[in-house]
C-alpha cells in the first residue's frame, strides 16, 4: 500500500504532485499523486540510469501506447504521459482496488459467478488490444485488479507488437513462469493465443487459489506449462472444461478470446458484480478506497552519513470504511459515481446501527503546540495600490502589484525583473508560464504572448491577429490551460465583442462566440474564467443586482453548455471551485451544481439545517471555499471553518475552539498536509487537520494566501510586502 516519499523522490512530475510510493522494482518507481485540482492520479516512472537507454525508453513509451488502447474500462485510463521528457512518466486513473492474488490470499478463491464476469471481462479487454496489433505477455493476478466496476488489468510493461521480435535475446523466457504459455517458456515469440493460455490461468487460481502448475523455482514451472498436463482440482464442474481447452499446449487448440467471452458468460443468471464478490473483497476495496483520503505519510528525511538508504517506509496504517463514498466508479477520480446499490447498499446495510462508531475519534489537543515557522523570506512591494493573487510558475514567481508584475525568484525572494503590463485582467497563468496581451508597437492588432522568466519582457508573440482591436483596454485574457488562451476582444471593425480560443502553439484562432459588450466601460466584460477538463468556466456581476452570472462553455467548441444566476454577492467570484463533477458556489448555503447541466447537486446549510452562527445576529454566510481531496473547505458564519463532503455534501467536521476570532470571508482557505490556513481579524490561523484546533497564529494584515505546493510553500500577501512560509 501506502509508503513515504525517500528524501531524494521529486516533488513532481509534470502538473502532478507526487504523495506517497505505490510501489517499485526493477525497471521504475509508482507514486500516488495529485493535480491542484484534486485529481488523484498513479504517475509510473522509469529509473534515471534506465532512462539513458533508447530500447527501454522505446518500451516505456509502448507501454504508454497500450494503456491508453485498454482505456479505463478494462484498465486504468491514461490522463498524461511524456515518454520524452528526461525522466519518461505515465500517469493514469489510480484504480482502487486489490490484485487478484491478494484478493484470493485475504478471502479465500472467488465464487464461480466472480470468475465468469471477472474472465468474461477480461477476454473482452484482451481482445481490444490484440484488435490494436498489440500483445500483453505477461497476464498474472498480480497484474489484475478487482474494483467496485469489475476487474481492471493493469501494466503493460513488456507489452508488444504482434510479430515484432522479441524483446529479450534469443532463448529467453519473459514472463511470469507460473502463468507463461508453452510457445512463450521455450523461447518463440507470444502471440494472441498467448495471452489467452495465460487467461485461462488466472481464471483457474481465481476459482481454486493455486495456479495450474503449482509452485517451484522458474526452471520447474517452465517444464511443467511446456509438458505436464494443467491441474484443475478445485475448479468448478461447470468452469473445468472452458479453462482446460484454454490451456491447451497447442495454440491452434485454444479457443479465442471472443469464444472464452462467450462461453464464461454462457452460465446462470450472473448477480450484479459487487453482489458476487465475497465480503472480505468488498471490505478491502472499501479500506484502499478510504487509505487514498488519508493524510500521506511523510517524506523520508535523507539519512545520517554511513547509513543506507532504506528501501521504503512502513505502509500507512488502515483507515475507516466511512470515507468509501469517495470512491466513484472504483476509482480516486471526480467522475460518474457507481449506479445501483451495489457496494454502497452493502456498506450501508452492513453499518446502518453503527454510524456513530464510524465517525473519526477526536483525539485531544497536544500538550506543547508547535510554534508558528520562520519567513523563508520577504519580498516588499512598493506598488501597493491593487491585490492580486502571487502566481507560482516552473521558474519562479510573478507577483502583480497595480499595473507591474514583478518577477521574484522563488527560493531567494529576490526580485528578477518587473514589467508594466496594464490591467490585471490582462495576464493570466497555466501554472509554468505567465502569458500577457500587449498593444502592438505598430498598428493596433491584438497581441498575446509569452512572458520571458529572466527579463520580463514578452516573447515572440503567440498570437497577433489584426481582425481584433489590441488598443482596446477591456480586451481580456480570461484563462490559458491546455495549449490554449482564452480571452474576450473587440473587433476592429464594427464594434462587436467575441470570446474566443487561440491555439498558443500555431496563433491560430479555434473558435469564436459573440458577447455582450461590457456594462462597465472601464472593466472588462467577465470577472473571470478558468479551465476544467473539457469545461470553461466564466462567471460576471449584474451591474444592478450584484449577483454573479456562472456560465459552462465547452472548451471544443465555445458551446455555451448551461449558465445559472443567484445572489452568490457575498464571495469573489474569483474564488468559485470545481472538480470534475461539480462547481461549488457559497453564499447562504454552499450549493453543488452538476458540470453537464447545472442541475443542483447537493445544498449544505440550507432552510435551517444549520443553525446561524454570527454572533452579531446576521444570516450565516459562508466563505470562499477551497476544495482538496474531495473534501470542501470553507468558513461558516463566526463559528470556524467546515469540512463537507464534496461528493455529497455531508459535513465532515467542524472546526473547534475558535475563541472569538472573526474569519476572513474573502480569503479561502489553504489546505496542506497537516495544516488548513486561514486568515482572521487578527492574522494567519494554522489548523491541526487531525484536532480541529488552531495550533499557532501569526500576526499579520495579509490579505491573500497562495499554495504552492510543487515547492511546498505558502505565499502570505500583506499590503506592503509579499512573504513565504514553509506549507506543512
Amino acid at each position: 500500500m501506502l509508503s513515504a516519499l525517500l528524501h531524494d523522490d521529486p516533488h513532481t512530475m509534470g502538473p502532478y504532485r507526487l504523495l506517497a510510493r505505490l510501489g517499485g522494482g526493477g525497471m521504475g518507481t509508482v507514486y500516488l499523486a495529485r493535480t491542484a485540482g484534486g485529481r488523484t492520479v498513479a504517475v509510473k516512472t522509469l529509473h534515471d540510469h534506465l532512462a539513458a537507454q533508447p530500447a527501454l525508453r522505446a518500451r516505456f513509451r509502448l507501454e504508454t501506447d497500450v494503456a491508453r488502447v485498454i482505456g479505463g474500462r478494462y484498465g486504468a485510463a491514461v490522463h498524461d504521459a511524456d515518454p520524452s521528457a528526461p525522466r519518461p512518466w505515465l500517469a493514469t486513473e489510480y484504480v482502487i482496488g486489490p490484485p487478484l492474488d491478494v484478493a484470493v490470499q485475504a478471502g479465500g478463491a472467488l465464487p464461480v459467478p466472480a470468475v465468469r464476469v471477472v474472465g468474461a471481462a477480461l477476454a473482452e479487454g484482451l481482445a481490444r488490444l490484440h484488435r490494436s496489433e498489440a500483445v500483453h505477455r505477461d497476464l498474472k493476478p498480480s497484474n489484475i485488479l478487482l474494483t467496485a466496476t469489475g476487474p481492471r488489468i493493469i501494466d503493460f510493461g513488456i507489452a508488444q507488437a504482434i510479430g515484432a521480435e522479441q524483446g529479450t535475446q534469443s532463448g529467453d523466457a519473459t514472463g511470469t513462469p507460473a502463468f507463461m504459455s508453452p510457445e512463450q517458456a521455450a523461447g518463440l515469440v507470444h502471440e494472441a493465443a498467448g495471452d489467452v493460455f495465460a487467461l485461462a490461468g488466472v481464471l483457474v487460481f481465481a476459482a481454486s487459489g493455486h495456479g495450474p502448475f503449482g509452485a517451484g523455482g522458474p526452471a520447474e514451472l517452465l517444464f511443467r506449462v511446456r509438458y505436464a498436463e494443467p491441474d484443475l482440482g478445485g475448479v468448478d464442474p461447470d468452469l473445468a472444461p472452458v479453462l482446460a481447452r484454454g490451456l491447451a499446449k497447442d495454440p491452434a487448440n485454444r479457443p479465442t478470446l471472443d469464444e472464452l467471452a462467450t462461453e464464461l458468460g454462457a452460465g446462470e443468471a450472473a448477480p450484479s458484480w459487487v453482489d458476487a464478490l465475497p465480503d472480505a473483497v468488498l471490505r478491502e476495496i472499501a479500506r484502499r478506497g478510504a487509505e487514498v483520503w488519508r493524510t500521506p505519510p511523510d517524506r523520508q528525511p535523507p539519512p545520517p552519513p554511513d547509513v543506507p538508504v532504506p528501501a521504503a517506509a512502513p505502509a500507512a496504517p488502515g483507515p475507516s470504511r466511512r470515507r468509501l463514498l469517495a470512491l466513484t466508479g472504483g476509482a480516486a477520480l471526480a467522475g460518474a459515481g457507481l449506479a445501483g446499490g451495489g457496494v454502497w447498499a452493502w456498506l450501508a446495510n452492513r453499518d446502518a446501527t453503527k454510524d456513530d462508531a464510524r465517525k473519526p475519534a477526536e483525539p485531544e489537543p497536544t500538550a506543547a503546540p508547535p510554534k508558528p515557522p520562520a519567513r523563508l523570506w520577504t519580498f516588499p512591494i512598493r506598488c501597493p495600490e491593487a491585490y492580486g493573487d502571487v502566481l507560482p510558475t516552473k521558474q519562479g514567481l510573478a507577483v502583480p502589484a497595480g499595473i507591474v508584475l514583478t518577477g521574484v525568484n522563488a527560493e531567494s525572494g529576490e526580485g528578477t525583473w518587473q514589467a508594466n503590463m496594464g490591467d490585471g485582467w490582462r495576464w493570466a497563468s497555466d501554472g509554468t508560464r505567465v502569458y500577457a496581451l500587449r498593444e502592438h508597437d505598430e498598428g493596433h492588432s491584438l497581441v498575446l504572448g509569452e512572458i520571458v522568466p529572466t527579463s520580463g519582457r514578452l516573447a515572440k508573440p503567440r498570437v497577433d491577429t489584426r481582425d481584433f482591436a489590441g488598443d482596446e483596454a477591456r480586451n481580456q485574457l480570461l484563462c490559458v490551460a491546455g495549449g490554449r488562451a482564452y480571452l474576450t476582444a473587440r473587433t476592429t471593425s464594427g464594434n462587436r465583442w467575441y470570446l474566443l480560443a487561440v491555439e498558443l502553439r500555431t496563433g491560430r484562432e479555434h473558435w469564436r462566440r459573440p458577447v455582450d459588450e461590457p456594462g462597465d466601460q472601464y472593466g472588462p466584460p467577465f470577472l473571470g474564467g478558468s479551465v476544467t477538463g473539457e469545461n470553461l468556466f466564466l462567471w460576471r456581476k449584474d451591474p444592478y443586482t450584484e449577483s454573479v452570472e456562472v456560465a459552462v462553455h465547452a472548451t471544443r467548441d465555445g458551446r455555451q453548455r448551461w449558465s445559472e444566476t443567484e445572489g452568490y454577492s457575498s464571495v469573489p467570484p474569483s474564488h468559485i471551485v470545481r472538480d470534475e463533477r461539480h462547481v461549488y458556489l457559497c453564499d447562504e448555503a454552499v450549493t453543488a451544481r452538476d458540470l453537464s447541466d447545472g442541475a443542483l447537486g447537493w445544498l449544505f446549510g440550507e432552510n435551517g439545517s444549520r443553525d446561524v452562527g454570527d454572533s452579531a445576529g446576521e444570516e450565516r454566510v459562508y466563505g470562499a471555499p477551497a476544495l482538496r481531496d474531495g473534501v470542501l473547505y470553507c468558513t461558516e458564519g463566526d463559528r470556524g471553518v467546515v469540512a463537507v463532503d464534496a461528493l455529497t455534501g455531508s459535513l465532515n467536521w467542524l472546526e473547534k475552539d475558535l475563541k472569538g476570532r472573526r474569519l476572513n470571508r474573502d480569503v479561502p482557505p489553504v489546505i496542506g498536509r497537516k495544516y488548513l490556513y486561514s486568515l482572521d481579524d487578527q492574522g494567519l490561523r494554522a489548523v491541526d487537520l487531525t484536532t480541529r484546533r488552531a495550533v499557532w497564529t501569526y500576526e499579520t494584515d495579509a490579505t491573500v494566501l497562495t499554495p504552492d505546493y510543487a515547492r511546498e510553500r505558502l505565499y502570505v500577501r500583506e499590503l506592503r510586502e509579499t512573504f513565504a512560509l514553509p506549507l506543512a
